[in-house]
């Protein structure tokens, strides 16, 4: 019984830990289309974030394949996080607006 417990609240945390880390693709991907719908950024804006978000995805599951992420994966894939986030700022703050 005690052990049913224990695998139980296992199974629990790697399945909250899991929702948590999709939870951060979901933000961005919601902050792209919110930035769209306010007329913050053109069409080939949100494509070129929505692109570079596709691509940080595909890099994420390659880094994971093997079942580990080493450091240095988990080094490049925080430098594209960043760099996604500086170009959605520069993006959303360079003047153009959406006309319709």
């Amino acid at each position: 019984m005690k052990k049913l417990f224990v695998l139980a609240v296992i199974l629990t945390l790697l399945a909250a830990s899991a929702s948590a880390q999709r939870a951060g693709d979901r933000i961005r991907r919601q902050r792209i289309e919110r930035s769209f719908d306010n007329g913050q950024l053109t069409r080939p804006e949100r494509f070129r974030l929505r692109k570079d978000e596709t691509r940080l995805r595909i890099e994420k599951r390659r880094a994971l394949r093997d079942g580990r992420l080493t450091p240095h994966e988990r080094r490049r894939l925080n430098k594209m996080r960043r760099h996604e986030r500086r170009e959605m700022f520069r993006l959303k703050h360079n003047g153009r607006r959406r006309l319709i």
